[in-house]
């Protein structure tokens, strides 16, 4: 196994604006449901979806007001999925530069969740019956971008 050069025990830093909007509707215990009904039952799932999106879509977004109080650490962040974002990270840059600066790649991967958790916010805003049915929803949007690309 090989150790990340992210430390583990910083916090992700998130956008405020999609803590509130879609973290919180999407994982959060305000939903009424149990974590095993909700579509992403943690927020590092949310967040490695979101970055998995962005970075498909080519899709950084900068964070603009972080939340101050961030809702995890990197160390929650598991293999293989931590590996999988510093690998789609390596190929958006084409470079293992990114490696020696643990900072960078930590906002790169940051930039990108955002800017992925902003595509799936658009296509929210677009249905309001969309967090009623987030399953389909999140399969019409793969598959759209599936076709896309």
């Amino acid at each position: 196994m090989i150790d990340s050069p992210i430390d583990p025990s910083l916090l992700v830093n998130v956008d405020a604006f999609h803590y509130e909007n879609t973290y919180r509707r999407l994982c959060h215990s305000d939903t009424g449901k149990a974590s095993k009904d909700l579509t992403f039952p943690t927020m590092w799932e949310l967040f490695v979806w979101g970055a998995v999106l962005g970075y498909s879509k080519n899709s950084p977004k900068e964070i603009e007001k972080r939340h101050p109080s961030p809702p995890f650490r990197w160390q929650q962040i598991k293999d293989p999925h931590l590996h999988l974002l510093i690998v789609m990270a390596i190929d958006k840059l084409q470079s293992f530069d990114i490696l020696k600066q643990p900072d960078d790649l930590r906002k790169n991967i940051e930039s990108f969740s955002n800017g992925g958790l902003y595509l799936l916010h658009e296509e929210l805003a677009l249905d309001p019956l969309a967090y009623q049915n987030i399953e389909s929803l999140i399969n019409q949007i793969q598959s759209r971008f599936t076709t896309q690309s």
